[in-house]
């Protein structure tokens, strides 16, 4: 699929679009303007600073000392533990602002490396530029955007967007990247993809309304191969109350860092305990 042409009509609707993002979830800055990035191969990157995504990718031995960076400022300086953490805050921006900006308003920014800027701030992606902004527009005239995303043919065409620019173009090579200088599983780093992936669509979820889980439940039914197997949704209901829940089928391995502290759908948690935590959380809703 050809990204739309870059233009300023462009920039001017995604900073649009992400100022309507940034409205509903604070923490979500990503912004459309030229940025300045670093120098490839920069030994430190400071908090803040942005570094250009498809430059990063295209350097392995920079992008292994980052990660490295990163996971010390989390508390490891285990390659693999700091490998997958990078990758699950790396995927969860990416994702989570295309999902947003698509649920919001209709209109999905060109997700690719070479589009994309992002910054740090202790030890997680904190910020994100689109610095070639172009955008991709799935809002049907004169139909609200629930409405237009609903049609299968426009689900369809959201799925195929976030897949080809944000996955194919963007985290698949970023994973490839990562591996080539540091061992860890493929699929734990694919698995941290597949929860990001879900978390976004859940927190839309939590912000719209029960229409976007739909679209959630669509994109885990025609994933591709490297996103199956690694968790579903779940429902749970109580009382006149219902959660929507992502299961992970491997662990991303946040629980060994200091505090061990485990993620709510940790696959090491026995399936019994992680529905009674989740039912708990429907009731003090």
């Amino acid at each position: 699929m050809e990204p739309p042409a870059s233009s300023d009509d462009d920039r001017q609707e995604l900073d649009s679009v992400l100022e309507s993002v940034r409205e509903r979830i604070t923490y979500l800055r990503a912004s459309a303007q030229p940025v300045d990035v670093v120098t490839a191969g920069t030994n430190v990157v400071t908090d803040g600073a942005y570094i250009a995504c498809a430059t990063l990718i295209d350097d392995p031995i920079w992008l292994r000392a980052l990660i490295m960076q990163t996971g010390h400022q989390l508390g490891t300086d285990d390659p693999m533990m700091a490998a997958s953490l990078f990758i699950q805050s790396y995927s969860y921006r990416i994702l989570t602002l295309a999902i947003a900006c698509a649920t919001i308003s209709g209109v999905v920014p060109d997700s690719s490396a070479p589009a994309m800027a992002i910054a740090l701030k202790g030890g997680r992606v904190s910020l994100v530029a689109y610095t070639r902004p172009a955008v991709f527009t799935l809002a049907l005239p004169g139909q609200s955007v629930s409405t237009s995303l609903l049609d299968r043919k426009q689900m369809a065409a959201l799925f195929d967007i976030v897949h080809t620019r944000a996955i194919d173009l963007h985290l698949g090579p970023l994973i490839d990247s990562v591996r080539s200088t540091i061992r860890v599983g493929e699929r734990l780093l694919w698995g941290n993809v597949a929860a990001s992936l879900a978390v976004a669509f859940r927190t839309m979820e939590g912000c719209l309304g029960e229409w976007v889980q739909e679209i959630g439940n669509y994109f885990v039914d025609h994933s591709p191969r490297q996103l199956t197997g690694l968790g579903s949704f779940l429902v749970l209901q109580s009382g006149d109350r219902r959660g929507w829940f992502w299961e992970r089928t491997n662990c991303c391995l946040y629980d060994r860092l200091p505090g061990d502290i485990r993620c709510a759908d940790c696959s090491r948690t026995p399936s019994i305990s992680r529905r009674e935590a989740y039912l708990a959380t429907l009731n003090e809703a």
